[in-house]
C-alpha cells in the first residue's frame, strides 16, 4: 500500500469546519451528504485522488481534536501564506529542525494543520 486515499477528521460543528476548509484549500468541498445525526459529512478533493472528509460527531470532534497533523505541501509558502490571510486564515510562521519555513495554524476543532515544503527523503530520514 503506497496511496493515501482518504484523511478523515471528525468535527463539532460541519458548517464552521466546511467553511474553515473551503477558506484554507481555496476551493469548496466537491460533494456532501446528510443522512441522519451520524452521517453528515462534506468530501473535499485533494491531489485528485485524496480526499479529506469531515463528518460531523460532536463527541469525536473535541475527543480527537489536536492529535492530528494534516501536513500540505506549499511549493511558495509566502505566496500560500498571503492567500490564506486574505480568506481570513491565520496561523504562525515558524522554522523546523531541518532549516524549513512552515505555517502552523489549527482548524475550528483543534486539529493541526502544517503547510510547507514537500516532505524529503532527507527530512524523513531524518526523523527516524
Amino acid at each position: 500500500m503506497s496511496l493515501v486515499s482518504a484523511i478523515h477528521l471528525y468535527v463539532t460543528d460541519l458548517d464552521v469546519a466546511m467553511d474553515f476548509y473551503t477558506r484554507l484549500l481555496g476551493k469548496g468541498p466537491q460533494a456532501a451528504y446528510d443522512e441522519g445525526e451520524n452521517a453528515q459529512s462534506a468530501f473535499f478533493v485533494l491531489e485528485e485522488r485524496t480526499y479529506l472528509v469531515l463528518t460531523c460527531d460532536p463527541d469525536r470532534g473535541r475527543e480527537v481534536g489536536g492529535s492530528v497533523r494534516l501536513e500540505l505541501a506549499a511549493e511558495y509558502l509566502d505566496a500560500e501564506i498571503e492567500a490564506l490571510r486574505a480568506r481570513g486564515v491565520e496561523g504562525v510562521l515558524t522554522g523546523t529542525r531541518f532549516g524549513t519555513e512552515v505555517y502552523d495554524l489549527a482548524d475550528p476543532d483543534g486539529h493541526l494543520i502544517r503547510l510547507g515544503p514537500a516532505w524529503t527523503l532527507h527530512a524523513i530520514e531524518g526523523a527516524v
